[in-house]
């Protein structure tokens, strides 16, 4: 008997040594995890802000109201936070069609986006999620996606530079801005003093947020804070867009640095 005792209580201690291990473990992993992520997972909207801007600064009292207002009067009660970097426009937007399983654009071609329509065409949610965040926590593979998307980027403009070269109609507006700057003559130009210092350089700026929803057929809205109590603080970059097109919102509170918002009912 005493060392049947002795023997359940080494297997005891064994089994609570091994749970404390496998705890410490999973801890590290989903902290690794965390730290890779490019978007994180959902958080209340206003236990989000609430955290950020404690103070009583003019600032953030015009924070507070702007997020209120968003719960409010848009019904937004999340938010995922998307890592800031310059990248961050492309980030939300991707993960956002990613992981809604929104189609390619009309006009891309079956064999260049294989990978795209793999998700898409996940109809479970969950695993559909899984497979994006999973891709968002890959860095070298972010980058190469967000590369194909500025290469999306030039094919539009390069389009349109045809048609505007021989004034053909129906070009949407935003091209004529474009082509009317310097530094964006044509599409060579706009390669080399634009689209090549997106997420290495700069964002992107308010012609560049048309073009991107242009190219990947959606509508981008934004709640632009700093604009709060003003005409233009849900900004719709939807010119030249069609009906049956995707929405996918985003919230930036400096015109910089974007989040995703999130509509639960």
């Amino acid at each position: 008997m005493p060392l049947l005792a002795a023997a359940l209580w080494y297997c005891r201690q064994l089994y609570t040594y091994i749970a404390h291990l496998l705890k410490r473990w999973s801890r590290y992993l989903q902290k690794k995890f965390t730290k890779n992520q490019s978007v994180l997972g959902e958080v209340d909207l206003l236990s989000y802000c609430a955290k950020k801007w404690k103070g009583e600064t003019e600032q953030a009292e015009k924070m507070k109201k702007a997020y209120e207002q968003l719960l409010w009067r848009h019904h937004v009660k999340y938010l995922c936070e998307v890592r800031e970097d310059n990248y961050c426009v492309l980030r939300a937007v991707l993960y956002q069609i990613f992981s809604q399983g929104f189609p390619p654009p009309s006009w891309t071609k079956t064999t260049d986006v294989l990978k795209w329509m793999e998700i898409s065409g996940i109809k479970d949610q969950y695993e559909r999620w899984k497979l994006c965040n999973a891709l968002f926590t890959d860095e070298s593979m972010e980058h190469k996606l967000y590369e194909a998307i500025k290469f999306m980027m030039l094919y539009q403009v390069i389009e349109a530079y045809e048609c505007f070269s021989n004034k053909q109609k129906g070009l949407p507006r935003f091209f004529y801005s474009l082509f009317s700057c310097d530094t964006s003559l044509d599409p060579l130009s706009y390669m080399m003093n634009h689209l090549n210092s997106i997420g290495s350089g700069k964002g992107l700026d308010q012609v560049e947020m048309i073009l991107l929803g242009y190219s990947l057929e959606v509508k981008i809205i934004v709640y632009r804070f700093c604009k709060f109590s003003s005409e233009v603080f849900q900004k719709r970059y939807l010119e030249g867009y069609q009906r049956d097109w995707h929405e996918v919102f985003l919230l930036t509170e400096d015109d910089h640095h974007y989040h995703i918002p999130v509509t639960r009912m």
